[in-house]
């Protein structure tokens, strides 16, 4: 499946809830954030790159791809901070709290139940969306 979460700045008056509920379900650190930009709001987190250079420093393989997603398993991250520096957009960050990496991982777990990641569940005005997209078939070679 592939997805992503669409952010409409026209609608975000950068209250933060999506902030506050990433925060709150991943142990205290939240994995986006919102910037303000000329008096506009913008919903930043990771971009789920095609070659994670976060995932290329990590001595465990405690980040991979899986499918359209850059995910993390906490359980074999040892703390090294790698991905920290590796990551050219800050997105990987240290939780002090655990030791550990915190990244968005789009709520991988969660959508595969059939649930919203925590922050499009939050915003209390519907600027943030989960879109499904359906990959093209592949036309066939001749």
């Amino acid at each position: 499946m592939k997805y992503k979460i669409k952010h409409y700045p026209e609608r975000c008056s950068g209250c933060g809830e999506c902030v506050k509920a990433c925060a709150e379900n991943h142990e205290g650190l939240s994995n986006c954030a919102v910037y303000e930009v000329d008096g506009k709001f913008y919903y930043f987190s990771c971009l789920q790159c095609k070659r994670p250079q976060c995932a290329s420093v990590c001595p465990v393989g405690a980040i991979e791809r899986e499918g359209e997603v850059v995910r993390l398993y906490p359980e074999l991250c040892v703390g090294c901070r790698n991905c920290e520096e590796a990551c050219p957009f800050g997105v990987p960050k240290f939780n002090k709290k655990t030791g550990r990496i915190n990244k968005c991982d789009l709520c991988l777990e969660r959508v595969k139940a059939g649930l919203l990641p925590y922050c499009v569940e939050a915003c209390p005005n519907q600027a943030l969306e989960l879109v499904k997209e359906t990959p093209k078939p592949k036309e066939e070679e001749k």
